[in-house]
C-alpha cells in the first residue's frame, strides 16, 4: 500500500514538470520555436504608422497561432538586412521603405508558402 501524495510534494513536482515541459516539447517536435522570432512590428525601423489599415485589413499579427505559417516562411517575406536587425520586411504590407516591416513570427491571410530552395 502507498502512502497518499502530499500537498506540497504534488505541487513540487507540478512544478517541476513546467519548467521542462517546454523543453521536453520541442524536443519531440511539439514546438515550433516561433516565439524566438515574435517582434512587435511597430518597434521596429521602417514601420509606417499608415499601415495599421492595411496590416487590420490583412489580419497581420505579430504572432502567428496558425501552425507551420509564420511570415519567416512566407514567399513574400525578406530577410533582416542587417545583423542587427530583427524584422523582416513584407511585399504585401507598405512601409517607409516600400516594405513594411513584420516580425519573424507573425501572420497574415495573405501568406503563401515560400518556394522550396533550389
Amino acid at each position: 500500500m502507498s502512502d497518499p501524495l502530499s500537498r506540497r510534494t504534488f505541487l513540487g513536482r507540478l512544478a517541476a514538470l513546467g519548467a521542462v515541459a517546454p523543453t521536453l516539447l520541442t524536443a519531440c517536435g511539439g514546438g515550433d520555436g516561433a516565439d524566438s522570432l515574435v517582434v512587435e512590428a511597430a518597434t521596429c525601423r521602417g514601420y509606417d504608422p499608415a499601415s495599421a489599415p492595411i496590416r487590420e485589413s490583412l489580419g497581420y499579427v505579430d504572432r502567428s497561432a496558425t501552425p507551420g505559417q509564420f511570415c519567416n516562411n512566407c514567399r513574400f517575406y525578406t530577410a533582416p538586412a542587417g545583423a542587427g536587425d530583427r524584422c523582416g520586411l513584407c511585399q504585401v504590407i507598405p512601409g517607409l521603405n516600400g516594405q513594411g516591416p513584420v516580425s519573424p513570427g507573425g501572420y497574415c491571410r495573405s501568406w503563401a508558402a515560400a518556394p522550396a530552395p533550389a
